[in-house]
């Protein structure tokens, strides 16, 4: 079973460096690592650094011929795959569709230049759709931390709905830690929609909805999220995608908002999201992006206090 991860890159190459490196330790799995760059200065130099780490690294070797914007393909001896391209792009979702176009595993992924994998995930995953064979789509949880690694919250996810997903202005789920049969997304054609710039994951999940495909959840966390300050879903547009997203809904659904809502969080309740014990994490960080630096969470919580821009 071969993994695709898709990571779309702009000016992000310090987080971009760790997401790499979070990619490339995972054990015991075939991945190839499609980064779609958009233009970041020093993209070029970036590439070539990455590539002298990594073969000294791992081992390995670099492909010779490159696809038109490619900067950068190279196999590592421990299965790892790793393909640069610079190329222009509508947006993050249209540079997603563009890496998920070239992929070639059975299982996709979209990871951003500040998310990571943590230790073991693919391996995780790996085994989740060898067991669950009718499986399409997995979610898994995450973890929020700072820029510098420190700790947020857990956010434990549920399989999402239609109307909650229309009307809460929420995922209930994060992408970070999505994964996906190809057979059953890209080959159906069921890309990101480019047109919308910040709820585009939301119309995604729409659209695997209306699909009806098969979904399961996976509690333990598998991904890491940066609350960087300057996340689209923090930024002030948002609000307006949200409001233009709230409006398919029918007018009965956004009357009863709230009845949506609490009957969401009392299933979130009763399926236990809120109980998380202490636990510890190993993550690559912007001052240690080579090594994985490991934070012990004595009192976690799943409250999520948004930090202003630089905390």
């Amino acid at each position: 079973m071969r993994f695709s991860i898709v990571t779309p890159s702009f000016k992000q190459l310090d987080y971009l460096e760790c997401c790499i490196a979070s990619v490339a330790d995972q054990k015991g799995v075939v991945v190839e690592h499609i980064v779609q760059d958009a233009g970041s200065p020093g993209i070029e130099e970036f590439a070539e650094k990455t590539a002298e780490r990594l073969l000294r690294q791992y081992g390995g070797e670099r492909v010779k011929n490159l696809e038109p914007f490619e900067l950068l393909h190279l196999r590592t001896s421990r299965g790892y795959t790793l393909r640069i391209f610079k190329e222009p792009d509508e947006g993050m979702y249209d540079a997603i569709n563009k890496g998920f176009r070239k992929a070639a595993g059975e299982i996709c992924a979209y990871l951003n230049c500040d998310e990571q994998y943590l230790s073991g995930t693919l391996g995780r995953v790996k085994k989740e759709f060898e067991d669950q064979k009718k499986m399409e789509v997995l979610f898994g949880a995450a973890i929020v931390v700072r820029p510098d690694g420190g700790y947020l919250c857990d956010r434990k996810v549920m399989k999402p709905t239609r109307l909650h997903t229309l009307v809460s202005g929420n995922l209930s789920i994060f992408t970070c830690s999505t994964f996906f049969r190809r057979s059953s997304v890209v080959d159906r054609g069921l890309f990101f929609k480019s047109e919308w710039k910040v709820v585009g994951d939301a119309v995604w999940i729409l659209d695997l909805l209306d699909q009806r495909l098969k979904m399961r959840v996976m509690r333990k966390p598998s991904s890491v999220f940066t609350e960087t300050g300057s996340n689209l879903s923090l930024q002030d547009k948002a609000g307006a995608e949200r409001e233009r997203l709230g409006e398919r809904a029918p007018g009965w659904a956004r009357a009863g908002r709230w009845l949506i809502l609490i009957v969401y969080r009392l299933k979130r309740f009763f399926g236990g999201v809120y109980w998380i014990r202490p636990h510890r994490y190993c993550i690559y960080t912007v001052t240690s992006p080579h090594e994985r630096e490991s934070f012990v969470v004595e009192k976690p919580t799943y409250r999520w206090v948004i930090q202003p821009k630089g905390k």
